[in-house]
């Protein structure tokens, strides 16, 4: 699986993407798109080293190295069921961490 590398330096880290994930996509959708990341890093992911992104326009999916949020110095810890939303076009992301029921 290839790994992918973003500059978050670029990037805004922002609070909205989860609700235009949702405007864009639909609940349902948008909670199965969260869903199927985490799955993702379940089966492909290593724990502490990677973190699946979404990408807010089309709701694909990928893996990221978590290093790559360091290098920024985001305050985020890793933690389990945690997925990245990314806007390429708005340079924004935001760190999305899924609600236990």
């Amino acid at each position: 699986m290839k790994s992918i590398q973003i500059e978050f330096s670029k990037y805004e880290s922002v609070n909205s993407l989860w609700s235009e994930l949702i405007e864009h996509h639909g609940f349902e959708r948008a909670k199965n798109i969260v869903s199927q990341a985490i799955d993702l890093q379940k089966m492909n992911g290593d724990k502490n080293v990677t973190m699946p992104i979404i990408f807010s326009g089309t709701g694909g999916l990928a893996l990221i190295p978590i290093q790559s949020l360091k290098e920024k110095n985001l305050k985020s810890k890793s933690k389990e069921n945690q997925v990245l939303i990314f806007n390429l076009k708005k340079k924004s992301f935001q760190i999305l961490n899924e609600a236990k029921h």
